[in-house]
């Protein structure tokens, strides 16, 4: 096994270890060793005790003795487990040698991981790390997944308000051949009625609407198929929806 470098204070920053167990001195002899490989300790002399100090300060680790009185360690861990707040602690569990069946069944009720007694505290440590290293990936990947959701998100928003502006152009281009329609019909010229002023950016108008459409089935296109629209492409779309409203007079 690689050995763990010593503990230098300026090159980490402390964790909080909270130790269950109903023997003073056993209580003694973690705290002390602990406290030697730089983490800060906190000691409880019973179940009942440990969940009344997690509810009121959340250590970074758990180190819970097996056998107790009032509460052994596993009905600890079904209450720990049993919550929202303490779900995720990491919990290691200390059992004897003898108490095999033990182990079992405290890594079945949610235990992280577990030691022996007497305890081997190089290999405490290790495990101890081990569990601080998963807690933060599990940390930095829940960060990681909100950053994307959030990204996500504002891309749907943008997507949706370009859909909307395009919506707008639309109608305003049916509005506009209507017009045409009406102002080109057979008798219209002779009968006095005035062509509207925006009929004749009509054919300017129509191919910008045409590009306009050309670069919307692109975006859905991309959407469809999983892709997200590039900043060129919201910015061109962006320059056309403008372009149309100047040609419509608007």
């Amino acid at each position: 096994m690689t050995a763990l470098p010593p503990f230098n204070p300026a090159d980490a920053s402390v964790t909080t270890i909270l130790v269950v167990d109903d023997m003073e001195a056993n209580r003694a002899v973690l705290a002390r060793r602990l406290e030697k490989f730089g983490y800060s300790v906190i000691s409880v002399d019973s179940g009942p005790a440990a969940l009344a100090l997690v509810a009121r300060t959340m250590p970074e680790i758990i180190l819970l003795d097996y056998m107790m009185p009032q509460m052994n360690g596993i009905e600890v861990l079904h209450e720990l487990r049993g919550k929202n707040e303490t779900r995720e602690v990491p919990v290691i569990m200390v059992t004897a040698r003898a108490e095999g069946e033990a182990t079992i069944e405290a890594l079945e009720a949610g235990a992280d991981d577990y030691v022996t007694k007497p305890i081997d505290f190089d290999v405490l440590r290790a495990r101890i790390e081990t569990q601080l290293a998963k807690r933060k990936d599990a940390s930095q990947l829940k960060r990681a997944n909100a950053a994307l959701d959030e990204r996500v998100t504002l891309r749907s928003l943008t997507l949706a308000d370009l859909e909307d502006e395009l919506k707008q152009e639309i109608r305003r281009r049916q509005e506009l051949e209507r017009q045409l329609s009406v102002a080109t019909a057979p008798g219209a010229a002779a009968s006095g009625a005035t062509v509207p002023a925006t009929a004749s950016a009509s054919p300017a108008l129509a191919v910008l609407l045409s590009d306009l459409e050309a670069k919307y089935d692109s975006f859905f296109l991309a959407v469809t198929s999983g892709r997200t629209p590039n900043l060129a492409q919201m910015a061109d779309f962006k320059s056309l929806i403008s372009r149309c409203r100047q040609a419509a007079g608007g």
